[in-house]
């Protein structure tokens, strides 16, 4: 698969972020930290962007993801009409641990919590979904993609990492160990990634 450049970012710091709850495809809203990591996020990418209209703006969905992008939309001067909404790189569901604090999944729902921490690849939560089955929209969403235009993309730190594994060629197990900062902007060119600020 012949992939374009993209600059990958994650949404800003929600409150469940900050509570430590499983958010999965249930929502929160940014905190004031997080609608600043946008707009931080935002300029470091206008640092970046060497031509306004020539790539293509997606985002998942998700309230926080939205938000995030329409921040960022303002900063760097696109319009917000032009955003891409796409299911298929919204958040992993998370099924019965969505709004819970992983406390509480580790000692509430601890047979689910240790298959899962056993099997992150395959299992799949009462009512959510695996990486195995995540990496397949993600590989469908890939295959859409315009190889000759750059692509921003506004997700989360789930699909952004199965994202990553997929464009980098990784291992399964070292893509689970992959983390992205909500302030943290990922370029991803020719197979390899690289932190921009």
């Amino acid at each position: 698969m012949n992939l374009p450049k993209i600059y990958l970012i994650r949404h800003g710091q929600t409150v469940w972020n900050a509570e430590g709850r499983y958010q999965g495809q249930l929502n929160s809203p940014l905190t004031k930290k997080g609608e600043k990591q946008a707009k931080a996020n935002g300029e470091k990418l206008l640092k970046h962007l060497k031509d306004i209209d020539k790539f293509d703006f997606y985002s998942s969905p998700l309230g926080r993801a939205s938000a995030t992008a329409k921040i960022i939309a303002d900063v760097i001067g696109f319009n917000k009409e032009n955003i891409i909404f796409d299911k298929r790189i919204q958040e992993v569901s998370y099924g019965i641990f969505e709004g819970k604090t992983k406390h509480y999944c580790q000692t509430e729902l601890k047979e689910q919590f240790e298959a899962r921490e056993a099997n992150k690849w395959s299992y799949t939560l009462e009512g959510g979904e695996s990486y195995r089955k995540v990496s397949i929209r993600v590989k469908e969403w890939l295959s859409t993609l315009d190889s000759n235009r750059a692509v921003v993309m506004v997700a989360h730190e789930m699909i952004n990492r199965t994202l990553r594994g997929i464009y980098l060629g990784l291992e399964n197990e070292v893509m689970l160990k992959l983390r992205q900062p909500n302030d943290v902007l990922i370029l991803l060119d020719g197979g390899k990634e690289e932190i921009l600020v």
